[in-house]
């Protein structure tokens, strides 16, 4: 079997008897003689294995117009049926569609969700919908569990939904036929450490929607079982986990709605994983991840991932074996040299290999996944499969977030008082003011009488502020909400943490990371595209602020690397209309445009609305009916990869805001005074062409 690698986050989803022999002064444990690896797992030998999945309905859909099939995928739990008849076009569907009387409703992809649109045309009297995409290839959605229309509601392709615009006079005819068992699909690994917590890598759950993602406990045959799944309560994100080339800090637990009586794995302390690595244990990692090897060069092979759980053995690695190997690896196949502090092995890693020329290993869809060792007390895990450098190398040994460098993170979580591990504020305009509220949970059987601390990365004002009223006490297994305040009046950027502090040394307590980034008014943007105008008010800033092209009255993106961002952001009141021209030069990721490197986002009001990648030529974008109210406009070029192509920059210009003229109401007329109507212009539906999860410009980490 070859099981995991890397940065595919999904998506994209207790314990005093757990964690008892999991301190640094446990006994040695001594590592039995090692299984056979690569091979099919028996049933029932992993009962704490568990696989982050989403459920669904399974279906089939056809489309045929006039004669012509049409590529097409079901949303999932849509309602089985068939429809025939013209279509209307209902254009985004965020409301009840104008003549859908009997016919079937042709809806373009936008911010409102899919079950919306369906029941907009349901209610409108429309018998089917189509829903087509907004960028290439066919959506693959999902209605809810929730969904309460009952006409079928199918998905097709951008340029077919452009195609069937010109085709609305012909007949459309959808069938949608719907299993009535649940079908399951699995993004990552996770091992069941007891009652009601699970535990598994950072980034396959850093932006996963928990209304979705499920853990289903004890699995081994992803085919069937869906039903079985539970539902998530909360997410804890390691508070430093690094997001970003290192992947340091990789682990999250995951607190279930309800608590499970599965048999739950046991933790392996620090030390005792430091001794097994050093005497190159076996060791064995199990999941349901592609079985197909390839080097660091080579193109990911079609998926493999198998629906039954496998194991592969493996052997341990020393870190100082581990940086040795990689930093070889790193010089042979970039023919040049590195050192083996270069290449990003952290104490908080701990690594694993195989030998005698067959491929084993762990691989995509493996993440997340226990990595065991077998001692006299029985099975336990000492690693979570995090990252690797293609799959099954040789050369590359696997590398696994190693449990017992968190001992103490998952205690004061599961058995003391647990809070949100961090939020960010991110970009936020010079001198506007910002608050929310973050939940602290009571994991004890003891009341607990509480106090928090800010204790800022340097002694500079950080703009950071607390109100805790509500949580100065709280009861065993309870949760409240204290309120973090950020007033970004100090440019840069700010970090804080929250340390609970409690009044009985019996009750361990968490932390919460906070960050935010201040970002400079700039005059200049404001006189190169608004004349100064004090309505619209600019702010730039980033790793690089936006500069003036002076070409033409535009502006363009900063000079970024890797994983940097350059951002623009528009502030102003009202209801109106904005247009705006943009384009991009950049990578752009040909195998998934979805995942582009370079890519110029827009955000509106904290929403994702649209990007941009590749060679974009300007291209003019309308918003209208902007409500009453404060706007913030963001437009972020974001890098992810490590090439430049084209110039590597975004542009912007001919930014306008339209205010609503509203004609203010008549006074009273006197006997002599003639009346009029008063009216007002009214905005359009609102022009939103895309919400993606690529991106999150504030989040909390649970």
């Amino acid at each position: 079997m070859l099981i995991k690698y890397f940065l595919f986050a999904v998506l994209a989803i207790s314990t005093l008897l757990s964690f008892a022999n999991a301190t640094d002064q446990s006994p040695l444990l001594l590592a039995k003689p090692k299984i056979v690896g690569g091979e099919l797992a028996a049933q029932g030998d992993w009962p704490w294995m568990s696989a982050l999945v989403f459920t669904y309905s399974d279906a089939n859909s056809a489309l045929d117009v006039a004669g012509t099939q049409y590529q097409s995928e079901p949303f999932s739990y849509s309602p089985s049926g068939q429809a025939s008849a013209t279509m209307v076009d209902c254009g985004l569907g965020d409301d009840l569609c104008h003549l859908a009387e009997n016919k079937i409703c042709l809806i373009a992809r936008g911010e409102i969700d899919f079950s919306v649109k369906a029941v907009n045309c349901q209610a409108a009297g429309g018998i089917g919908a189509i829903i087509y995409n907004n960028i290439s290839g066919v959506i693959s959605g999902t209605l809810g569990e929730g969904f309460i229309g009952n006409i079928p509601v199918i998905a097709i392709s951008q340029n077919d939904g452009a195609i069937l615009l010109d085709k609305l006079d012909s007949i459309a005819t959808i069938n949608l036929s719907v299993k009535q068992d649940l079908t399951q699909s699995a993004s990552c690994g996770a091992s069941f450490i007891g009652e009601k917590w699970v535990l598994t890598a950072a980034h396959c759950v850093e932006d996963a929607n928990i209304e979705f993602l499920k853990v289903n406990i004890g699995e081994y045959d992803l085919s069937n079982g869906a039903s079985n799944a539970k539902a998530i309560k909360r997410i804890y994100i390691h508070p430093e986990y690094d997001e970003g080339s290192t992947f340091n800090n990789d682990i999250a637990l995951i607190e279930l709605v309800e608590s499970s009586d599965q048999t739950a794995v046991k933790l392996l302390d620090y030390n005792t994983s430091k001794q097994l690595a050093i005497a190159n244990s076996p060791a064995t990692v199990i999941g349901w991840g592609n079985v197909n090897a390839y080097g660091p060069n080579d193109e990911p092979p079609v998926n493999s991932q198998p629906n039954q759980l496998r194991q592969v053995e493996l052997y341990l690695l020393s870190n100082e074996e581990c940086k040795d190997q990689l930093a070889q690896a790193y010089s042979d196949l970039n023919n040049t040299t590195y050192s083996s502090n270069q290449v990003g092995i952290t104490n908080s890693m701990i690594c694993a290999a195989f030998s005698g020329g067959v491929q084993k290993g762990s691989c995509q869809g493996d993440s997340g996944g226990p990595l065991l060792v077998n001692t006299n007390e029985g099975w336990q895990q000492i690693g979570i499969v995090s990252f690797g450098v293609g799959c099954a190398n040789e050369a590359f040994p696997d590398v696994y977030a190693r449990v017992g460098s968190f001992t103490a993170w998952i205690n004061n979580i599961t058995q003391g008082i647990a809070i949100e591990s961090s939020y960010d504020f991110a970009l936020t305009p010079q001198n506007k003011a910002q608050t929310t509220p973050l939940t602290v949970t009571n994991n004890t059987n003891l009341i607990a009488n509480l106090s928090f601390t800010l204790l800022a990365d340097n002694t500079s004002s950080n703009g950071f502020s607390l109100n805790t009223d509500n949580c100065t006490q709280l009861s065993a297994k309870q949760s409240c909400q204290i309120q973090v305040d950020f007033d970004a009046k100090t440019l840069g950027k700010h970090k804080v943490r929250i340390v609970i502090n409690s009044n009985d040394i019996n009750i361990p307590t968490s932390q919460s990371y906070l960050s935010a980034e201040a970002i400079a008014a700039s005059n200049n943007i404001n006189t190169q595209l608004s004349n100064g105008s004090s309505e619209l008010r600019w702010f730039s800033g980033g790793d690089q602020p936006w500069l003036l092209d002076n070409t033409e009255p535009a502006i363009m993106s900063g000079a970024i690397g890797e994983d940097q961002q350059s951002a623009v952001i528009l502030t102003f009141s009202g209801a109106g209309t904005l247009s705006f021209d943009w384009s991009v030069s950049s990578e752009k990721n040909i195998d998934n445009p979805d995942e582009s490197f370079g890519i110029l986002y827009l955000i509106i009001d904290d929403e994702p609305i649209k990007f941009i990648s590749g060679e974009v030529a300007y291209a003019k974008v309308i918003i209208d009916d902007l409500a009453v109210g404060e706007h913030q406009v963001t437009w972020l070029y974001k890098k992810d990869g490590g090439t430049n192509e084209g110039t590597d920059k975004a542009s912007l210009k001919n930014v306008i805001f339209t205010p609503t003229v509203t004609a203010l109401p008549s006074p009273l007329p006197s006997p002599s005074t003639s009346t009029k109507d008063s009216k007002s212009s009214g905005g359009s539906a609102a022009f939103i062409l895309l919400i993606f999860s690529l991106l999150t410009l504030r989040y909390r980490r649970i």
